[in-house]
């Protein structure tokens, strides 16, 4: 959309009236500069995990360990009043050797090519010569089957998220505060027929979805992947226990990267989580 662009007063109105009535806490992450390095025990993106040093370290269906996609430590949000563990480092491995990053199309909760690991005690006695034992590949090593190219440290902030075009259910949403701002009946899949396309575009700059985060609402490049599920299932995946967007720097330089500038959803059930169960967790991503 053109920076001079100005959108309708009827526009502004409709997605001010989405924000309101879908407005939900979210956790928003930030890169931190390439000047941070994060510690074992620091939330980032790639690098080394902390590792438990008696438990068994995740491998893949063909018995090779995994490497290290993100890794929260959950110290770092307990200020925020929300639905999140106070203590404890939660993990994502993926598949070292796969084109696809882990996902699975068919199965995507089966945990084959990726893994969500959760230690709800940290041994700080843990060093990274101990974990570099282990004899692991870090995805920033990794370039040809990883979307990380760089290690992060992370930065959170509690902020505001709001439905998005691409979530499953907007419609309906959409459709009400057309009728609350201006009285209109639209009809089924008129949606992106409504607006004119200056409108529109700004329907989507307001209402993207993306960026990474923590609870909120997701985003995709494609569609809702839950919308192939049954109600019953599209209502248990309800939480978004993290997603990880394309992350490229001022200067052009990609720090992740999926597929062409796509993006990661992982799903799970918001009464599973306060019970810190990560057993069902449904893992997608989609680029254009």
């Amino acid at each position: 959309m053109s920076e001079t662009y100005q959108p309708s007063e009827k526009a502004v109105k409709i997605i001010e009236k989405i924000k309101e009535m879908t407005a939900t806490p979210a956790i928003f992450i930030e890169r931190k500069d390439d000047k941070t390095k994060p510690s074992l025990f620091d939330s980032k993106f790639g690098g080394l995990p902390y590792w438990d040093m008696n438990r068994e370290y995740p491998t893949d269906c063909n018995g090779k360990k995994m490497m290290l996609l993100a890794q929260i430590n959950f110290s770092d949000l307990k200020e925020f009043e929300i639905d999140l563990p106070k203590e404890g480092i939660l993990q994502f491995f993926i598949q070292t050797d796969d084109d696809v990053f882990g996902m699975d199309f068919d199965e995507p909760t089966s945990q084959k090519g990726f893994r969500i690991v959760f230690h709800e005690t940290v041994d700080k006695n843990v060093t990274s010569e101990q974990v570099s034992g282990l004899d692991l590949v870090r995805a920033e090593e990794n370039e040809e089957y990883s979307p990380v190219y760089f290690e992060a440290a992370l930065s959170f902030r509690l902020g505001t998220d709001y439905m998005n075009p691409s979530v499953a259910g907007f419609y309906d949403v959409f459709a009400q505060a057309v009728k609350t701002v201006t009285g209109d009946e639209i009809e089924d899949g008129c949606i992106y027929s409504y607006f004119d396309e200056g409108d529109d575009s700004y329907m989507y700059d307001e209402l993207s979805g993306l960026d990474h985060k923590i609870l909120g609402y997701p985003g995709f490049i494609q569609a809702d992947p839950r919308e192939d599920m049954s109600e019953e299932e599209m209502r248990y995946y309800d939480t978004v226990l993290l997603q990880i967007d394309s992350d490229m720097s001022e200067d052009g330089q990609d720090y992740v990267l999926w597929g062409d500038c796509g993006i990661a959803n992982f799903f799970m059930n918001r009464e599973a989580l306060k019970k810190k169960d990560f057993s069902n967790v449904l893992y997608n991503w989609d680029c254009s």
